[in-house]
């Protein structure tokens, strides 16, 4: 391993907050090249492929997973798929150490921004180079946000699951009981006073126990990343770069203390400073969602997985759960449309795996129709444009739908975390001051200049 190769896996490790167990017997070792049939998988023998994802432990993820194993398991009964899975906090530390050690599964379920990050931490690449089965072939032009699973032009994923944007979730009638009105949410500061309007004394011990928004404020990554997907980067183009997150990745060109995000984050400080705003020290997402469903929020940020959570966990909630489009953020006299990230949950296949061919024709059948109408019971939108385009899932989704319109209307192009290897170190940076802004109350011009000195010092590596 070279001295650059080295200092990543060092630092890949170092942002490892506690402890993982390493996944046992997930891959083998000296897989074959991608597209050639494996002893295994040419034998009589049960072909056995092992698939890692974060979204395992949400019930509506769990649930259309193993009826997609359930229904390939009757299609093709001599392959058995086994899932591994933790909490999303958890996932991405525990998939560095597997990586690493190179005992990652066959098939690892992830977001595009990670692609880059993770098969850089082995010489050569962890993961298969999948240009045989996508360039040229339809799959390259009708999954949604397959164009963002490249590194250096070559495709490592395929987007074969679902996907979503964010937007604001409601409760109909908390609006209307407070008399605030969605269609009058436009820009930031309308949802500023109606998330002040909707937060009540409800029992009159002096306190609020009903909070206009749910967001979360502790030290969990949400702390930074609603903050920067709601308010900072349409103010300034991109935490980390400017000009939406693009290159050329260079230390000069760090924009995390922007004029634009410092005043972003006083923004943030002074929705979070008003009691009846949003709670303090919700410590993770979990805790959000439970507030909005026991009618303890009226509005929550979240993005089409949140349909089929909801419904899982209570189907009258359906009734009273409404969507608008995140607001315009106004900045020096400019409105700058949302911008948030697209969530494709994509799959790569391991260079590890004994059964590389075996692994592809799996995710090849989860783009199929059979398959994308088995993953709608997740409730995010299946990434199979002409499935999930179609009149018919409209109608059975209406509100996975108001998607489609405002990425198409209201949304301005997504910009997405920088696909580079040294992202999740400019991530803990960034959650880093987040905590201390958000938190211990440290000024922003302050925590912001010093995550800028530590990112630039990244950068120079």
């Amino acid at each position: 391993m070279n001295k650059i190769r080295m200092k990543r896996a060092a630092a890949a490790f170092a942002v490892i907050a506690t402890a993982s167990s390493v996944l046992a017997g997930c891959g083998g070792d000296g897989g074959k090249p991608a597209g050639e049939a494996s002893s295994q998988g040419s034998s009589k023998e049960k072909v056995k492929l092992t698939f890692e994802t974060s979204v395992y432990t949400e019930a509506p993820h769990k649930k259309a997973i193993d009826m997609l194993l359930q229904k390939y398991n009757e299609l093709n009964p001599n392959v058995e798929i086994t899932v591994h899975g933790t909490d999303y906090n958890n996932f991405f530390n525990k998939l560095t150490t597997e990586v690493v050690a190179r005992t990652q599964g066959d098939i690892v379920q992830l977001y595009p921004e990670n692609i880059a990050r993770y098969n850089s931490l082995v010489e050569g690449g962890a993961f298969v180079n999948l240009d045989s089965y996508i360039k040229g072939k339809d799959l390259e032009t009708k999954l949604v946000g397959q164009e963002l699973n490249k590194i250096d032009g070559s495709y490592y994923a395929v987007s074969n699951y679902a996907w979503g944007s964010t937007g604001i979730f409601y409760r109909k009638s908390l609006f209307e009981k407070a008399g605030v009105k969605p269609e009058d949410i436009k820009t930031l500061d309308d949802f500023k006073k109606a998330a002040s309007k909707l937060g009540a004394d409800t029992n009159g011990d002096g306190k609020p126990d009903q909070y206009g928004f749910a967001s979360v404020v502790s030290s969990h990554a949400f702390t930074s990343s609603e903050w920067y997907r709601l308010v900072a980067r349409p103010a300034s183009g991109g935490i980390y770069f400017g000009d939406g997150e693009q290159g050329p990745y260079t230390p000069d060109r760090v924009n995390v203390n922007s004029e634009a995000n410092i005043w972003a984050a006083n923004w943030w400080l002074d929705l979070l400073k008003d009691p009846n705003a949003t709670p303090a020290g919700t410590r993770d997402k979990k805790t959000t969602r439970e507030m909005f469903w026991n009618g303890a929020a009226a509005m929550i940020m979240d993005g089409p997985w949140f349909i089929g959570m909801t419904r899982e966990r209570d189907e009258k909630l359906m009734n009273d759960l409404g969507l608008i489009p995140q607001p315009v953020v106004s900045y020096n006299g400019k409105d700058n449309k949302p911008n948030p990230t697209m969530y494709p949950l994509v799959a790569m296949i391991s260079k590890k795996s004994k059964n590389q061919k075996e692994a592809w024709e799996f995710l090849q059948w989860m783009t199929t129709p059979e398959a994308q109408q088995i993953i709608e019971v997740s409730g995010m939108i299946p990434s199979n444009k002409d499935f999930s385009g179609s009149e018919d899932f409209k109608k059975r989704n209406p509100l996975g739908a108001q998607f489609f319109e405002y990425v198409d209307k209201l949304y301005a192009p997504a910009v997405m975390d920088p696909p580079i290897a040294e992202q999740g170190q400019l991530a803990q940076i960034m959650q880093t001051a987040a905590e201390k802004m958000f938190v211990g109350n440290v000024d922003a011009k302050t925590a912001l200049d010093e995550a800028a000195g530590k990112m630039k010092d990244v950068m120079k590596k």
